[in-house]
């Protein structure tokens, strides 16, 4: 096997740690001298840690404390010297990893002590660590792997397929599926998609649901923290922004979908001016101010698709849940417009 060092770059949740594992577990099937040894350097933080837990497994037995690191790295070599054998080395998380430089430039030069040869150096990292541009490391890169974000049609795939294995049969549907997409698909996360996925499910079945609720999709979201919204921000928002608002939550929460047409949005506007004696806006105006609300974050907004007659707007709350956004809306605009408000 070539010994040397291969980088597996990339941010959170676009599957590193899997390439690095199922890689590792290949070439181990084919090579039946081969070591693997996975360290998570989130745990295992310094050169002299991850040295002791690369000894002890190879070496079951080996005291994994009161030796220096020159002791350990001198086991080490011993070890590697009595057998005829690959080792291949995956530091996982080496962001959270001390003095990085120094350990890996010690396993990348094993070769220059007792041991035959030096082990492959497997480094998984958020960003490429300042000490690989370093000549003395940077000779031994055999492989540079970034891994981009994941599509969205990526990430429906993951979540289909997540969905398909784990769930009950009929618990959910692809607009469940699509919405978890939509949430998700900014960061480009597959861990993020799957724990929205996961919460969403669990809520479903603490409400004694059969099926997961865009609603509840949207409320997992929240709490996991990928888009949010606070009182604070509401608050200050223009009497008819809180109605449109309002208007959308409450068509939303009614239909159980993650969708509005514009026309729907439009209709219960007018309905909510008229039960708190508020003159309603135009057309122009309430698309204006839709415009607003999306680029402030409140609003999703995006042009109707195949299936669908006509072209018209499709509106939605993102990740905010409608139920729980309406409530709140309806506390703020008692308060403002009391006794107006009093039949919402």
């Amino acid at each position: 096997m070539t010994e040397g060092l291969i980088l597996i770059r990339g941010e959170p949740g676009v599957g590193k740690t899997s390439v690095a594992k199922l890689s590792s577990a290949k070439l181990k099937e084919k090579l039946d001298s081969l070591d693997v040894v996975h360290i998570n350097c989130r745990t295992y933080r310094t050169p002299t840690s991850v040295v002791q837990r690369v000894v002890s497994s190879l070496l079951p037995g080996v005291p994994d404390r009161g030796l220096s690191y020159e002791e350990v790295v001198l086991i080490l070599e011993k070890v590697l010297s009595g057998e005829d054998r690959d080792l291949l080395i995956v530091l996982d998380e080496v962001d959270y990893l001390r003095d990085g430089d120094t350990l890996v430039y010690t396993l990348l030069r094993l070769h220059e002590g007792d041991a035959p040869k030096s082990p492959t150096l497997v480094v998984v990292a958020r960003w490429d660590p300042p000490y690989m541009m370093d000549d003395s490391i940077r000779s031994f890169m055999v492989t540079r792997l970034p891994l981009e974000k994941y599509t969205p049609e990526q990430l429906e795939a993951i979540v289909r397929y997540r969905a398909e294995e784990a769930l009950e049969e009929g618990s959910f549907d692809d607009e469940i599926v699509s919405k978890v997409v939509e949430l998700s698909e900014h960061m480009g996360n597959a861990r993020v998609a799957l724990k929205i996925l996961y919460l969403a499910a669990r809520l479903s079945e603490e409400a004694g649901l059969s099926k997961i609720t865009p609603d509840m999709v949207s409320e997992a979201a929240s709490r996991i923290g990928v888009i949010g919204i606070t009182e604070d921000s509401l608050t200050p928002l223009d009497l008819h922004d809180k109605i449109l608002l309002l208007a959308v939550s409450k068509r939303l929460a009614s239909s159980g979908r993650s969708w509005i047409k514009m026309g729907d949005l439009l209709e219960e506007y007018r309905l909510l001016c008229e039960e708190v004696g508020v003159l309603p806006y135009k057309y122009t105006a309430i698309w204006k101010r839709v415009r607003n609300l999306k680029n402030m974050g409140f609003l999703e907004a995006k042009k109707s698709g195949e299936g669908m007659k006509g072209q018209t707007t499709l509106i939605s709350l993102g990740s905010i849940p409608a139920d729980k956004l309406q409530e709140k809306l309806k506390e703020i605009l008692r308060e403002e417009l009391s006794p107006l408000a009093s039949n919402l």
